[in-house]
This record gives C-alpha cells, sequence and structure tokens, in this order.
C-alpha cells in the first residue's frame, strides 16, 4: 500500500493532486447550459481521459465515468454517467435552481482483483484489488447557477445617484441600497447622463465609470467583505452572473473579471469614439 499524507484513499485514484498514477490526467468541463422556457435545463459535458490503464476498465465495463451533481437549493442529488467524450445530461424542470455542484468521478461498477496497471505507481505493490463502487478517478469540482438572476441585464442592478456631499470629480459607491448606488456630483451626473443619451456613450461609460465601479464591488464581498451584503437583491445576480461566468469571487484577478462582466467594452471604444465625433 502506498502511504502519503495527500492521499484520501486507500487506493490508487487518478486526480491532479496526488502521484498514485505516475503519467495520466482526467478532466471534465461544463461546456454549455442551456435553460429552456419550460424550465427544463440542458447540461453539455466535455470529458478528457488520458490512461489506458483505466481507459480499460471503463471499456471492459467494470468502472464508470461520470459527475455527482448536487443542488442545494432543490435537494437534488444524483450520480450522472458520462458515457461519451461529448454529450449532454438532462434535468426536468424544478429538479436545478440556483447554485448546482458538479464533482467529477471515475468509479468501479465492480470489484477489481489483482490489478496490475502499468502505470501504477510502484508503491502500491506489483497489483492492487479495489472493491466495487469505489472511487478511482477525480477531477476538479465545476460550479454553474441555474435560474433568471443570472439572465438579468448587468446594469440593472446599477443605479447612478446625484448627491451634493461628493468631492467634485469624485464618485462614491452605496453598497447598502437594494442596487449598487454608483453617486456623483450633480455636475458630473449630468454630463454623464447626457453621455448615456448619445450613441456610442455606452461603452465609453462602462469602461470609464462602470468598470473600476465592477472591480470595487468585488474587491469588497472578498473574504468577510460579504458580510452585510448577502441580503441585497444586487448581490443575489452579481454573484449569480460571476457564477454563470466561471468568476471565482475570491481570487480570480479584478481587471479581468470586471471586464467579463461588462462584455469586454474596452474592445468597443475604438468605435463608440468614432459615434461621438461623428455626431458633434
Amino acid at each position: 500500500m502506498k502511504i502519503d499524507l495527500n492521499s484520501h484513499f486507500p487506493h490508487p485514484v487518478l486526480s491532479d493532486g496526488n502521484d498514485d498514477f505516475l503519467s495520466g490526467s482526467f478532466d471534465l468541463q461544463i461546456a454549455e447550459v442551456r435553460e429552456s422556457t419550460d424550465g427544463n435545463v440542458e447540461v453539455d459535458y466535455v470529458l478528457s481521459l488520458i490512461s489506458s490503464d483505466v481507459q480499460m476498465l471503463i471499456d471492459e465495463g467494470s468502472a464508470q465515468a461520470g459527475a455527482f451533481i448536487r443542488c442545494q437549493d432543490t435537494f437534488f442529488s444524483e450520480l450522472r454517467a458520462a458515457d461519451n467524450t461529448t454529450g449532454t445530461w438532462n434535468f426536468d424542470r424544478g429538479a436545478l435552481h440556483g447554485k448546482v455542484e458538479v464533482k467529477p468521478a471515475i468509479w468501479l461498477m465492480k470489484p477489481v482483483e489483482n490489478w496490475t496497471a502499468e502505470s501504477l505507481n510502484p508503491e502500491f505493490g506489483a497489483a492492487v484489488s479495489i472493491r466495487g463502487s469505489e472511487i478511482i478517478g477525480l477531477a476538479n469540482d465545476i460550479v454553474f447557477s441555474i435560474g433568471q438572476d443570472k439572465l438579468r441585464k448587468f446594469e440593472s442592478i446599477f443605479e447612478l445617484v446625484p448627491s451634493d456631499d461628493i468631492p467634485k470629480g469624485r464618485l462614491k459607491l452605496d453598497l447598502l441600497a437594494d442596487a449598487i448606488r454608483i453617486l456623483a456630483p450633480v455636475d458630473l451626473f449630468k454630463s454623464i447622463e447626457q453621455l448615456r443619451g448619445t450613441r456610442g456613450g455606452k461603452p465609453m461609460l462602462l469602461s470609464a465609470v462602470y468598470m473600476p465601479v465592477v472591480m470595487e464591488v468585488l474587491e469588497s464581498i472578498r473574504g468577510q467583505g460579504a458580510t452585510g451584503f448577502e441580503d441585497r437583491p444586487w448581490y443575489r445576480v452579481f454573484s449569480a452572473k460571476c457564477e454563470h461566468l466561471g468568476i471565482d469571487i475570491e481570487r480570480a484577478p479584478l481587471l479581468e473579471s470586471a471586464q467579463r462582466l461588462l462584455g469586454s467594452p474596452v474592445e468597443k471604444l475604438g468605435g463608440a469614439f468614432t459615434e461621438i465625433m461623428d455626431n458633434v
């Protein structure tokens, strides 16, 4: 038996987090999530398995790849098989809502006796025997969101508010309201409103005003900063957007995340400037 403080199983498991196998890899990614108007959900997956030893077990029917899918909001909990490298899992209306966790795995369909896989770490010995239903492959967890929050327009959770208390040329955020309130001095507020009504004004505002605001919001809700915001309506939509785009709120780069959330407004600046100048 291989003894390692990082091991979680007494038998070999193909995973990036250990060296139970000297070669090979296992991964499963969610390619697309589709929600129909009648509430059904389709989840497209892409599976990658590079291990002739584990693949042989699957081919002979001794093992199965797939994922454990869990949704806390609906109490849905089910193990789904992935029979091909690409495929679609279908879920009935109401099965999934809110945060959905996907835990990719490969498990044994029946016991394996005296398995002599060539890629096994020699510390396991010449052969291993593993009970049926045991996990022999693990990949990184995946999280996505189901529901209407992520479909709402991102701009709907922001509110631009004029204020006499803000220094000239400055902006201030209020995250305790139902929407993310962007407080601006009256003159700046009027200028922003005027620019918003022009052709090409939106990309400029998204880059100059909303992108730094989104970065500040991300910074504010990281770690203990989220305390006091989780019951705000804007936070529910904001976090759902992040989950849908695969943005890790705690660790993702602020600038890159803000650009993804706002639909890459910087790349539209050239065209926006041209439109504004043409209408001067």
